[in-house]
């Protein structure tokens, strides 16, 4: 399973509705997903948009005033500042099309974006140890 689709999965316990700070369950559940799908952390973050254009498009939610998360510095926060905006986003979109987060979650696992193939980069702790 991607890295994107078991964050999808994991977003409606990960992030709770109105959750606004992070917490230990949240980085643990993102690392966690991480090491499951063999991501590292530019590619987690990378997904996590394309988790953004599903939820969008399969909620049918107008891109152009939908805010877009200010995600800047590398690693850990910059990921789970975007997972709490992504929870977010599943409120929103969820209240727009009258059903549960879980619902929206169902509907934008179809969405291409999370199933295309995506080129298998070497792990960084791999190379040194060859």
């Amino acid at each position: 399973m991607g890295y994107a689709v078991a964050v999808l999965r994991s977003l409606p316990v990960l992030v709770p509705p109105g959750m606004t700070v992070p917490d230990v369950a949240l980085e643990l559940g993102l690392s966690a997903c991480m090491q499951m799908s063999g991501v590292e952390m530019d590619g987690a973050i990378d997904q996590m948009w394309d988790i953004r254009t599903a939820v969008l498009e399969t909620a049918t939610m107008d891109i152009a005033i939908e805010p877009v998360p200010l995600v800047s510095g590398p690693g850990c926060p910059a990921l789970v500042n975007l997972a709490i905006y992504l929870g977010n986003l599943l409120d929103r979109a969820a209240h727009g099309l009258g059903c549960d987060r879980e619902a929206v979650v169902a509907r934008a696992l179809d969405h291409p974006v999370l199933h295309r193939a995506r080129p298998r980069v070497p792990s960084v702790r791999l190379l040194r140890s060859s």
